[in-house]
């Protein structure tokens, strides 16, 4: 026969085991994204002339890569197909491109995969349009014009409905609508301007942005008064210098911000007035060394970041991927706020 003792002994033993199931996943995750390395037997080839600007991988199959670049094209590279190279590794080429003239005419500042299908993509420019293009003929279906530099813009997760959202240098978060190809909507959202934007995964109607003015709102598109509140307090912004990029977990209740104060934030969407958590990437642990030993200190210089989760989907961190400085991408536990690893491979500007 049972007791009550009894049986909180085994609640208590059931706990632990499962909290040493949950340790073990954790360490084996983060063993996983701290070995990241540079591959040595296959690489991109080198297409664009200029710097690359944005990346997008496809959500259905990945394995199309989009890459945009300051040399206004755009080329898609198919990971699955690699030829020899003259060194012996093996060289993923561009498939398809759009050069420069074709399509954009200045620097292409995003690039984004239809979410629910990869036959269409978006790009946006300081050309000041944002284009919708067919993957197939690699031509452009639709074009926005704004008369003013593009600097993000975001396709809906969802298909409930079909609405592009655009950060520009104008006061306004634009809604762009794919079905009618006009402009739904018009947010009156920054006075200096917006960098970044981002839907909720889990709330078709609901969307962020973040300004030049460090104020980052949370927006939800079906309501008469769209804002709904701004993140930290009345006396302290989300951050204090211009928001350069969003992004939120799978759950939808959580929001990452990266600033150009070099921080990154995490906020609880129900709970905005302070961050759950607060990464510093002036600290020393985020630091680097180049090849002659000098202190690199690591910046944000990028509206994009990547979220990766362990397999587990549950119990494991989640890790960011965000640029620091000029050379490489560093990895973090969004939980903790610590650094897992630094991927050091690209070449510094000259």
């Amino acid at each position: 026969m049972l007791t009550n003792a009894s049986i909180s002994d085994s609640i208590r033993a059931r706990a632990r085991i499962q909290g040493a199931a949950v340790a073990a996943r954790r360490l084996v995750s983060t063993t996983i994204f701290s070995s990241l390395k540079l591959s040595g037997s296959k690489r991109m080839a080198r297409e664009h002339t200029a710097s690359v600007c944005s990346l997008s991988m496809d959500s259905l199959h990945y394995r199309y890569l989009l890459s945009a670049g300051a040399d206004a094209s755009v080329q898609l590279f198919d990971l699955d197909a690699c030829k020899q190279g003259d060194n012996g590794a093996r060289q993923i080429e561009s498939a398809q491109h759009i050069s420069r003239g074709s399509g954009h005419t200045r620097m292409i500042t995003c690039i984004e995969w239809y979410p629910v299908d990869n036959g269409m993509f978006s790009t946006a420019s300081f050309d000041h349009t944002l284009r919708v293009w067919d993957t197939n003929e690699m031509t452009e279906a639709c074009q926005f014009d704004f008369e003013c530099r593009v600097y993000c813009h975001k396709m809906s997760p969802a298909n409930t409905h079909a609405l592009v959202a655009a950060a520009s240098e104008s006061n306004f978060i634009r809604l762009c609508d794919l079905r009618t190809g006009a402009f739904a909507q018009s947010l009156v959202a920054h006075q200096t301007g917006a960098n970044a934007v981002a839907w909720s995964p889990t709330h078709p109607s609901v969307l962020v942005s973040g300004g030049n003015d460090g104020i980052l709102k949370l927006w939800d598109i079906r309501q008469t008064r769209s804002h709904l509140h701004n993140f930290g307090n009345d006396t302290v912004h989300a951050h204090k210098d211009n928001i350069n990029g969003l992004l939120f977990t799978k759950c939808g209740q959580r929001l990452i911000s990266t600033g150009s104060d070099q921080h990154v934030r995490v906020w609880d969407v129900n709970m905005p007035q302070s961050p759950i958590t607060n990464i510093s990437c002036n600290t020393t642990d985020l630091n680097s060394s180049n090849s002659n030993g000098a202190s690199r200190k690591c910046a944000i210089n990028s509206c994009e970041m990547a979220l990766a989760a362990a397999a587990d989907g549950i119990a494991g961190q989640e890790v960011l991927f965000r640029p620091c400085g000029d050379t490489a991408v560093s990895t973090i536990d969004i939980t903790s706020g610590s650094q897992l690893a630094l991927l050091d491979g690209h070449f510094a500007p000259t």
